[in-house]
C-alpha cells in the first residue's frame, strides 16, 4: 500500500509541476511582429527572440546535418528552415519547438524535489543533454517521415509531443525511484 501511495504522490507531483509550468508558459509568452514585420517572441513583455533564434538555429543545423548525412533525402538548408525539395516545402523549427519549455519543466521538477541532494546537479545536466538529443531526433523523424507526404506533418508533430513528455516522465521515474530513493 505504501508503494502505491508513493507512486501516486510522485505522479501527482509530476502533474502539478507540469501544469504550473504550462500555465506560466502560456501566460508569459507571446509572439507577434515588430514595426518592420519581423517575428518577435516576448516573455512577460521582455524580448526573448534572439535567445530562441539561436536555439532554433542550432536545432535546424543539427537536424539538417543528420538528414543530409544519414538519408538520401533531397533537402536544402535555407535560412532557418529545412527545405524539402520534392515537396517544395520549407519546414521551419520555430521557437515553440525548441524544447525549452520541456527542459525548463524537467529542471524545475528536479530542483523542487523535496530532498536536498548534490545528485540533482549531475542528473539535471544529464537530463538536459538527453532531452536536447531526443528533441533533435524527434524533429529529424518528423521531417524524415514528411518527405514523402507533407500532410503527415500535423499528426506526427502532435504525436511526437506526447512521446517527448512520456520520455520526460520516464526520466522522472528514474530519478524518483532509483537515484533519489538510493540517496536517503
Amino acid at each position: 500500500m505504501k508503494e502505491i501511495f508513493k507512486s501516486l504522490a510522485s505522479t501527482a507531483y509530476f502533474i502539478v509541476v507540469l501544469l504550473i509550468v504550462h500555465f506560466v508558459w502560456r501566460a508569459g509568452f507571446s509572439e507577434g511582429h515588430d514595426l518592420s514585420g519581423n517575428e518577435i517572441v516576448t516573455f512577460y513583455g521582455g524580448d526573448v527572440t534572439s535567445f530562441f533564434s539561436v536555439i532554433s538555429g542550432w536545432l535546424t543545423k543539427a537536424v539538417y546535418d543528420i538528414l543530409a548525412s544519414c538519408t538520401s533525402m533531397a533537402i536544402e538548408l535555407k535560412k532557418s528552415a529545412i527545405y524539402l525539395v520534392e515537396q517544395q516545402t520549407p519546414i521551419k523549427i520555430v521557437w515553440n519547438c525548441t524544447g525549452v519549455k520541456q527542459i525548463g519543466f524537467f529542471m524545475l521538477l528536479i530542483l523542487c524535489y523535496p530532498r536536498h541532494s548534490w545528485h540533482k546537479i549531475w542528473f539535471i545536466l544529464a537530463g538536459v543533454v538527453v532531452l536536447f538529443a531526443v528533441n533533435i531526433l524527434r524533429i529529424t523523424g518528423i521531417i524524415y517521415f514528411c518527405d514523402a507526404d507533407i500532410s503527415r506533418f500535423e499528426t506526427l508533430h502532435e504525436l511526437s509531443k506526447y512521446v517527448y513528455y512520456g520520455i520526460i516522465f520516464l526520466i522522472w521515474i528514474l530519478w524518483d525511484w532509483k537515484i533519489a530513493a538510493n540517496r536517503k
